[in-house]
């Protein structure tokens, strides 16, 4: 058998639909023959276009996969910086609450007080608090001519942000001292100065009545004579 009727028996023989006759022809002849081998050879080469068609289907899985990739990198990106906002906010409004955000403190905060008046005018004032958490003074007038000395703490009762000197104090009583003058306060209209607010401010001057709180003892002269304004926690 020659080349050329091979040749055109080689497409059944590769799909197995020639005949018992014809398949050992075939065969016989490709033992000999070189060049018939390597046609049946490319027959189960992929055609270029396939060949294309997958390079082509790969690169999209590949693409596909990238995009989904970026996508997600991004997410994640964003994912995190909304959570480091979050976390600072929190960390600033947290650190505003204990250390910058005040309100008054109520009498129940207080464990005692005692005032009295120098020979200077000057009012004396020491308070006992219960709470050893950083305070400050402030002297407020919700009315003209009323004016309220009030001890303010941070929002939140902590004492994480105590100094050194602060925490010298291991106690929750903690002392605090104020000297002023209350005709400082006083104005056109008839002044006075409480200490605390509400229903339980305690008057410590009026500019009708004058003082209302006793005279210092000698003992109490000399030591707010030597102790240096201001307030001690």
């Amino acid at each position: 058998m020659n080349c050329k009727i091979v040749q055109d028996l080689l497409p059944l023989y590769h799909d197995g639909v020639c005949s018992q006759e014809s398949r050992a022809a075939v065969e016989e002849h490709l033992a000999g023959c070189g060049t018939c081998r390597q046609l049946l050879a490319d027959m189960d080469a992929p055609l270029p276009e396939a060949e294309e068609k997958k390079t082509e289907e790969d690169a999209a899985v590949v693409e596909r996969i990238a995009r989904e990739w970026r996508r997600l990198w991004r997410r994640t990106l964003l994912t995190g910086v909304a959570v480091v906002l979050v976390l600072c906010l929190g960390g600033f409004v947290f650190w505003c609450s204990v250390t910058q955000c005040t309100v008054p403190m109520d009498s129940g905060d207080y464990a005692y007080l005692n005032t009295c008046v120098l020979e200077s005018g000057e009012i004396c004032v020491e308070a006992g608090l219960n709470r050893a958490c950083r305070n400050l003074i402030s002297y407020e007038s919700d009315e003209p001519g009323i004016w309220h000395l009030r001890i303010l703490r941070p929002l939140l009762r902590l004492n994480i942000f105590l100094g050194a000197a602060e925490k010298m104090f291991p106690f929750d009583l903690v002392m605090v001292r104020w000297k002023f003058d209350p005709r400082d306060f006083s104005s056109d209209e008839a002044g006075s100065v409480y200490f605390g607010e509400g229903e339980d401010a305690i008057l410590l001057w009026s500019e009708e009545d004058g003082y209302a709180v006793p005279a210092a003892t000698e003992t109490e002269e000399a030591y707010w004579n030597d102790w240096s304004p201001g307030h001690v926690f």
